[in-house]
């Protein structure tokens, strides 16, 4: 199973999804840079451009893609 399985399957920098926070704690479906400190997924580098709390207690991190 993919973690950041999405609808959408191109994406440019600027853009922007949510991710629930455990997952990238984990890094399940997603690897970490500590060089460049940034996250890599889907073939992109992301960055962590802000964080949500849900009403159903689960938090969520906004990643932007960068390149």
């Amino acid at each position: 199973m993919d973690p950041f399985r999405v609808v959408r399957q191109s994406w440019e920098p600027g853009d922007t999804r949510e991710v629930e926070v455990s997952l990238i704690d984990r890094q399940i479906g997603v690897e970490y840079d500590s060089y460049c400190k940034v996250y890599l997924a889907d073939g992109h580098e992301w960055i962590i451009a802000g964080q949500i709390a849900r009403d159903d207690g689960k938090k969520y991190y906004l990643l932007e893609c960068i390149s």
